[in-house]
This record gives structure tokens, sequence and C-alpha cells, in this order.
């Protein structure tokens, strides 16, 4: 139950940043609205914080049952979703380099997993 957890936090927490990401763009398009108006009217900030709280919550309750020093390697499978995330929402390209280093991150979660 605590991994399936862990996996969930790792989906919250991805797509928090994606949603960071669509209010970044949101942010963009209304650069004629004042700094702090731009973010009160921007629901994707709303949604990325509120996946955040969520995050939080469901993270300490991992914590509750996993060792830190496991749980949190594992946490990066999160850099792999947002990577392959952002390629297919945003259209960003996954360079050769990047997905090496996502071959790298993969491999250090397996062997923190054997642990």
């Amino acid at each position: 139950m605590v991994y399936a957890l862990l996996i969930l936090n790792i989906f919250i927490m991805s797509s928090g940043q994606l949603l960071f990401r669509q209010s970044a763009s949101f942010i963009n398009s209304h650069g004629d609205l004042s700094f702090l108006m731009r973010y009160m009217i921007n629901p994707w900030f709303y949604g990325a914080i509120l996946l955040y709280v969520i995050s939080t919550f469901v993270w300490t309750q991992v914590l509750t049952h996993i060792k830190l020093s496991v749980a949190y390697p594992i946490m990066s499978l999160s850099y792999v979703l947002v990577v392959f995330g952002a390629y297919f929402f945003f259209q960003e390209k996954i360079s050769p380099l990047a997905f090496f280093g996502i071959l790298f991150i993969v491999l250090g979660i397996s062997l923190v997993a054997v642990k």
C-alpha cells in the first residue's frame, strides 16, 4: 500500500510541475496585467499549488513507512515523467543527452530499490 502512495505522489508532483509550466504560459500570455494580477487570475497556478499541498500530505504518509534514503531517490521518477509530459503536452524536444540522463536516473532508482 505504501508503495502505491509513493507512486501516487510521483504522479501528483509531476502533474503539479506540468501545471506550473502551463501557469507560466498563462503568465506570458497576459503580459498586459500587473505581476500580482497574473497570478491571482491564473487557474493553472492554483491547481499546481493544490497538487503540491496534497503531495505534502501523501509524502508524509509515505515517510511513516519507508526510509527517506529509499523513498527520496524513487521520487526522482517524477523528473522522468515531467520530461515526457513536457514532450507530449508542450511539444518540448527530448535531446539524446536528456534521454541518456533519464536512463541514468532509472538505473540509479533500480540500484536504490534493490538495497
